[in-house]
């Protein structure tokens, strides 16, 4: 009686074919998701920069932003004052400038979200 257990080598190589179809039809969707998620998430940290700095300047540079004169703080100013969370390792740093020119405009596109949620 011939009782061999296990699976022949067509049965396996059917198999890794099999995969690495799954694989290449994939891989594209799942990279596109990824950079649609990171996008998202750097556009969720720049509006939530955004509203700690309009509190930010509202709180402690009035005048300024009534007599439209430049002026800049930084992302540990919006921490110590309690506007936004820094939890994790960033690639940000706390010494990040938000810059408010004569117009009113915020600038701070130095700060970059690192694929995490750095920011709560």
């Amino acid at each position: 009686m011939n009782d061999r257990r296990g699976f022949t080598l067509v049965e396996l190589l059917a198999v890794v074919v099999i995969l690495a179809i799954i694989m290449v039809i994939a891989a594209p969707s799942m990279t596109k998701q990824i950079k649609k998620s990171e996008e998202e998430n750097q556009s969720i940290l720049n509006q939530k920069i955004e509203n700690a700095a309009h509190l930010f300047a509202a709180k402690y540079y009035a005048p300024k932003l009534i007599n439209k004169e430049s002026f800049s703080f930084t992302l540990n100013q919006l921490e110590e004052d309690g506007l936004i969370n820094l939890k994790g390792n960033c690639n940000n740093n706390l010494s990040d400038t938000i810059i408010v020119d004569v117009k009113g405009n915020y600038n701070y596109d130095n700060i970059k979200s690192d694929g995490d949620t750095c920011y709560q």
